[in-house]
């Protein structure tokens, strides 16, 4: 059962309902997109209660392509068009793969799921910007593989919008901070990269330290964050798989 709400949870939930507003993301139950990542291609869909999340890419040197699709009904891998047979290891490996992917592209509109418990922690500095702090578990029931993991998150007092996020493994292991840049409205959403800064030695640290360290310049930059080609389709009827041809 989920413990009584505190003022807390309360502050923490409507600073995330006013940030999701303002990036756009209120109708994302009823949506479609897509956009590159890295060397692959990603398509979102929710509708009626359903999810489609697919990836897909082409061997430069095979020219095979493989896909996954990730749905209510698990993950599929296909590669050129027929069901690939994989172990259940690298079925969740690939699961985890695409919803991570997709979870931090439409940031913060997953924070509104009902496995999310947020708290609100009060006014953070970074970089001589105040901020309001907002701490994320999960319910023990629905939250998934990354239940245990932490999770921070640092938003605008005024325009409500996502500057900083956080989060590790138990402990504090692998610790990440990622800051938000190159902000910018595509197809009536606001859509951000990141700046992604570890630990040096990537040691564990508490992700509430982790400001601290990257205002004293004490963090490196692991990796940038870039989605590119971001573009809002139109939803469709059909879950695309098999040997469908891939509708962008």
């Amino acid at each position: 059962m989920r413990a009584p709400e505190t003022e807390a949870n309360r502050q923490a939930r409507a600073i995330i309902e006013a940030a999701t507003a303002a990036a756009g993301l209120e109708g994302m139950n009823e949506a479609a997109f897509a956009f590159r990542f890295r060397d692959k291609e990603y398509r979102y869909q929710q509708t009626n209660g359903t999810f489609t999340y697919e990836r897909w890419w082409t061997d430069s040197t095979t020219t095979e392509v493989t896909r996954d699709v990730l749905d209510n009904n698990g993950l599929v891998r296909y590669i050129d068009g027929k069901i690939a047979v994989i172990t259940e290891k690298k079925r969740k490996a690939y699961s985890n793969s695409v919803n991570s992917v997709i979870y931090f592209a439409f940031m913060p509109w997953v924070l509104n799921d009902p496995a999310v418990i947020p708290t609100y922690l009060g006014r953070d500095t970074i970089k001589g910007e105040v901020l309001d702090q907002i701490e994320i578990a999960f319910t023990t029931d629905n939250g998934g593989e990354d239940a245990d993991d932490e999770y921070m998150y640092w938003f605008t007092p005024d325009t409500r919008q996502l500057k900083y996020l956080a989060y590790s493994h138990p402990g504090g292991k692998a610790p990440r901070l990622r800051e938000a840049n190159n902000e910018r409205e595509v197809d009536g959403i606001i859509v951000r990269d990141y700046h992604n800064w570890n630990t040096p030695g990537n040691k564990a640290r508490s992700i509430k330290e982790l400001p601290a360290g990257f205002d004293a310049g004490e963090l490196n930059l692991l990796s940038e964050i870039n989605l590119e080609e971001v573009r809002r389709l139109e939803v469709r009827e059909d879950r695309q798989r098999g040997g469908a041809a891939i509708n962008q």
